[in-house]
């Protein structure tokens, strides 16, 4: 956590997030938040809870607009820093194409050329954004492994693998 950091009033984690310790699906509150009152069992929260920080919490370079409440999205990180994940919140579904947020999320995307994918979450539909193009890959289950990248001619794919596919790439 950045050392001038804290949660504050921001609360969209409790509600974007899957929780499984809980049986808490994503897209819906926590049963255990409370509006104005943070974390009901907050000393007790589970394991997923105490370790989970989203992007803005973590880096001090994310501007004040970029806290989930504000932006409307939770952002972090996957695989080891390779896959930006955000997840945004069904109720504002295209708080992700407004400004300043798209213009800093497609240059973000450029790493994809480094091996880093960014792929965005609304529900069960994913996005998975490149420099010059996202391609909607609709909805899916979470079980779903995407692979993405640039094809022989330098042009951007995205697409889920089949059950056998997935099955021997593992």
């Amino acid at each position: 956590m950045a050392a001038d950091r804290s949660c504050g009033s921001c609360s969209m984690c409790c509600k974007l997030m899957g929780i499984s310790e809980l049986d808490k699906a994503p897209g819906v509150w926590c049963p255990n938040f409370k509006r104005g009152g943070g974390c009901a069992i907050y000393h007790d929260r589970p394991t997923e809870c105490r370790t989970f920080e989203c992007e803005w919490l973590r880096e001090p370079r994310w501007p004040d607009d970029w806290r989930p409440d504000r932006s409307k999205f939770v952002m972090f990180t996957e695989e080891g820093g390779k896959r930006l994940k955000i997840v945004v919140d069904e109720g504002a579904p295209g708080a992700w194409l407004s400004e300043p947020y798209y213009s800093r999320l497609k240059r973000m995307s450029q790493k994809v050329h480094e091996g880093q994918r960014l792929i965005i979450c609304i529900g069960q539909r994913r996005i998975v954004v490149f420099p010059e193009t996202d391609i909607d890959l609709g909805v899916l289950l979470d079980s779903d492994k995407i692979i993405s990248g640039y094809d022989d001619a330098g042009v951007p794919y995205a697409r889920v693998l089949s059950q056998n596919e997935a099955h021997e790439a593992r």
